[in-house]
């Protein structure tokens, strides 16, 4: 009784830290801070649906940069990275400039465990000249993020997305036996043996009051990324505000019963704070590192919309559009979703191919979008796009992250 007591308070300790420093969720900008420091897509689902090969062309969101590699291992013309947030693109950045210049033991300490000791000193300087100027602005002041100093040693505990899973690994390291229960089932060998660990140790330790309640806020959805009008589809998904927490138990339920969790590298990095050399991304086995040096030139960063980096290079022609989750946060603005659709039809090869994912349980809202043809007619996508829903309703289950509640794979009709 003592100990569930004990959790309880701690955990609104930790809920009025969240609040305090999220003090501006309103002030939030998507383009003053680095808020997701690994990609929360898996791209295992992205590489079989599009059959990625030498003649594609790819043009997709910066994030992280964990994607625009491992794509890249598949050997594409050349990848088009675009980011509106330009502190996601110095992430990309510094990402490249240390495959070049870091030796594979120092880039894995850095990407690999989040920890580069005397990074600021030492190795920042090496990589800065493969840097934009806004890069380096930004890095000049963050490179500490990597030195392994400070209460929040890790990397992945900084950014928003870091600061939040360092708080909840806080948190679960106070309630007695939890992260104990947590590191023995990722460490399971089979999903039979996780079924048992998840239901008998982490899910009564886990589920209680204060996480119930944490996982629906604002405070809490904002700051991993999910801006209100994705809040909004994802109210619509869950059946209110109020059980989009219980929809977030049900997908985790998910991910620790039925999918291999030794091998899910997105949630072990949040529980950690590191991946290990057999749970993390492809770009960061020893295998790939050559072959990421020598193809890097390949990647293309720019600091725009979608829209904005086709309307002003459209002689680039695209094969291959991975456009993530980011029409969610348009959906409230169809305007601006048929801008976007007009530009990327603009820029298309002759046989394009299109995923995207979305927390929508359809693509309703995006196949309802109106966009004037090249023949000057009006048409929406519905009309104009052919849906793989086979591919997509194959792939989505096995989705290792399951944030999302829809995928789809789409190409010209």
């Amino acid at each position: 009784m003592l100990a569930k007591l004990w959790s309880l308070f701690m955990g609104y300790i930790v809920y009025a830290i969240i609040r305090k420093i999220s003090s501006a969720v309103e002030k939030i900008s998507y383009k003053n801070k680095i808020i997701f420091n690994t990609v929360w897509e898996d791209p295992r689902l992205d590489k079989e649906a599009l059959n990625i090969n030498s003649e594609d062309t790819i043009l997709t969101i910066s994030s992280g940069g964990c994607n625009a590699l491992a794509l890249l291992l598949e050997n594409p013309k050349h990848i088009y990275l675009v980011d509106r947030n330009p502190c996601q693109n110095a992430l990309v950045e510094l990402k490249i400039a240390a495959i070049k210049n870091l030796d594979y033991d120092n880039f894995w300490k850095m990407f690999g465990e989040g920890v580069l000791p005397e990074f600021s000193t030492k190795f920042y300087p090496l990589l800065r000249q493969d840097l934009s100027p806004e890069s380096q602005k930004y890095w000049d002041a963050k490179a500490f993020y990597f030195d392994g100093t400070g209460i929040k040693r890790s990397f992945y505990w900084r950014g928003t997305c870091g600061t939040v899973a360092w708080l909840v690994s806080w948190y679960f390291g106070l309630v007695p036996g939890l992260k104990h229960a947590l590191r023995t089932l990722f460490n399971a060998k089979t999903v039979e043996e996780q079924k048992i660990v998840y239901e008998n140790f982490v899910a009564p330790k886990l589920w209680n009051f204060f996480i119930r309640n944490i996982i629906k806020s604002e405070v809490y959805l904002s700051w991993t990324g999910i801006p209100l009008p994705q809040q909004k589809l994802l109210a619509g998904t869950a059946g209110s505000f109020e059980t989009i927490g219980q929809w977030i138990m049900e997908q985790l339920e998910i991910v620790c019963t039925k999918l291999p969790i030794h091998e899910n590298y997105f949630w072990r990095v949040y529980l950690n704070g590191r991946y290990t050399k057999d749970c993390c991304p492809d770009y960061l086995k020893m295998e790939n590192f050559q072959k990421l040096r020598k193809s890097v030139h390949k990647i293309t960063i720019n600091t725009q919309t979608i829209t904005e980096f086709l309307q002003s290079n459209p002689k680039t022609k695209i094969s291959t559009y991975i456009l993530l989750d980011h029409m969610d946060w348009m959906a409230e603005h169809p305007n601006l979703l048929t801008e976007e659709w007009e530009a990327i039809f603009a820029n298309a090869t002759k046989n394009p191919k299109f995923l995207w994912r979305s927390a929508a349980p359809d693509a309703d809202f995006v196949l309802d979008t109106k966009v004037k043809t090249k023949k000057g007619k009006v048409a929406t996508l519905r009309d104009l796009l052919e849906l793989d829903e086979d591919t997509a309703s194959r792939l989505h289950p096995l989705d290792r992250v399951h944030t999302y509640t829809s995928l789809h794979v789409a190409t010209v009709k």
